[in-house]
This record gives C-alpha cells, structure tokens and sequence, in this order.
C-alpha cells in the first residue's frame, strides 16, 4: 500500500511540468520576419525546445553540446533524430528547411558577440 502514495506524488508532480513544458515552447510570434537569419534561428531554438536538452546558450544540458555545429549535422539530427545520443526525437514535419539554416546560423553566432539576446527581441514587438 505504500505505493500508491508514491505513485499519486509522482501522477501530480508530472501534471505540474506538463504545462511548463507546453509554455517553454511558446514564443513571441509577433517578430517573425523582423529578425536576420541569426534572430530567427534563436527564436526557433527557443520555440522547439532545443535549449530544454542542449542548454540556453548550446553548451550540452542532458543532451549534446552543438554551439557552432554545422548547418548539415543539424538538418541530420533534426529531420531523423539521433538515437546515439540519448534519443533525439524526429522533428520532421515540424521545422522547416528555413528554419533548420536559420537555428544553424544561430549556433555559428553563439560566442561571436553578434547572437541574439531576449532584450533585444521584445524591441521588435509593435
């Protein structure tokens, strides 16, 4: 009988990330299109939940570190996952072409003092 307690603790702590989940992969619609090639890449690492396994700045969280990977290795590793590294899911269907180039660009930028930051992005926002 001692599991049920367990299991109730564990049935809500996951009812309680769940949103937080679903809220780490809003962002602001408002600059699409207002933003370079390196804004967009931010704003679609953001929006995909990149940063949940590969950390804010790309440096490797529970996932790999990929600041500065190169545009190929991405599209590879977004379009049909990578079971080598812990079991990067598919994300086929839900990015585009464009927006694969533009997190490449992204993570080429991290370190060069020219990546995007959050300030400057709600500057964008009528």
């Amino acid at each position: 009988m001692r599991l049920q307690p367990l299991l109730l603790m564990a049935a809500l702590t996951g009812a309680s990330i769940l949103p937080l989940q679903a809220h780490a992969m809003k962002c602001p619609t408002a600059i699409r299109g207002k933003l370079d090639a390196v804004g967009e890449g931010r704003r679609a690492y953001l929006e995909f939940n990149c940063a949940g396994c590969h950390g804010d700045s790309a440096g490797g969280s529970m996932g790999p570190g990929i600041k500065g990977a190169e545009q190929g290795d991405i599209q590879d590793a977004v379009l049909h996952g990578d079971a080598r590294e812990g079991g990067m899911p598919s994300f086929k269907g839900c990015v585009t072409a464009t927006d694969v180039k533009n997190i490449a660009a992204y993570l080429r930028s991290i370190g060069t003092g020219n990546e995007p930051h959050w300030l400057d992005w709600w500057n964008l926002i009528p």
